[in-house]
């Protein structure tokens, strides 16, 4: 290139906006430019980034939070409604640890007595009961005339009381039944109580025909309790267990 060649081309102004020519004769040096392919795979698949995958497993914790709740519920819920059965099954494994009344099923007989110038009464009460939890009672007296009585006024009401709570009992299945009799110097009543019908209910609402006559136990009552309430009042009690 010759002089004025060189000045033609010093003084031809360049558009920027238009493409440049690269002259492959020119030997300065083109910088190389390099494509970042770390998000492509082979297969021309992205590839997640450190902050997609962290985005996604928040995404996943967060839908997998209801699902443990409501396990979580379900299980307070299961744990608060069998509580009565959870906390008597700790008791039972308790007394069977420490041998506490052997748990042991059977029948429980108490007997009692007392005089008085007219009439000589004895009690006796007999519990059928599983795993030391009660199931059914019966309850017998007999009022005597004492050796020098002659008064039976005593004995023909008790006998009209055991009368009325019979024909009560027996007109309604409520758990319980009784039996009367009655001689010249003697009456007897008898009460049984199946627990599991028994329907407290009935007898609070029509308590004036069980005077005398309500039950003092429930169903599943601990017999050792009931044994030792007894004893207190003076009662001799004795189990029969199997």
């Amino acid at each position: 290139m010759n002089d004025n060649d060189k000045k033609d081309v010093e003084s031809t102004p360049v558009d920027n906006n238009k493409p440049q020519v690269v002259n492959p004769n020119n030997n300065e040096e083109v910088k190389e430019v390099k494509v970042d392919n770390s998000n492509v795979n082979k297969d021309n698949e992205v590839v997640p980034t450190s902050v997609d995958l962290e985005k996604n497993t928040t995404g996943e914790k967060k839908k997998g939070h209801p699902v443990f709740l409501v396990l979580l519920l379900l299980f307070l819920f299961a744990f608060v409604f069998f509580l009565p059965e959870i906390s008597q099954f700790i008791t039972d494994y308790k007394n069977e640890k420490t041998g506490a009344n052997q748990l042991k099923s059977g029948r429980m007989t108490c007997t009692m007595s007392n005089e008085t110038n007219n009439i000589d009464y004895s009690y006796q009460m007999e519990f059928t009961y599983e795993k030391n939890k009660l199931k059914n009672s019966t309850m017998t007296t007999v009022a005597r005339l004492s050796d020098n009585a002659t008064d039976t006024s005593i004995l023909t009401e008790r006998q009209n009381s055991c009368l009325a709570l019979q024909t009560v009992l027996d007109e309604n299945e409520i758990g319980m039944s009784a039996d009367c009799s009655v001689s010249a110097a003697l009456q007897r009543t008898e009460q049984v109580i199946d627990y599991k019908k028994l329907d407290l209910d009935f007898i609070s609402t029509n308590i004036a025909e069980f005077e005398g006559f309500y039950p003092e136990y429930e169903l599943n009552e601990s017999v050792t309790s009931i044994e030792s309430d007894l004893e207190n009042s003076g009662y001799a009690c004795e189990r029969n267990e199997y």
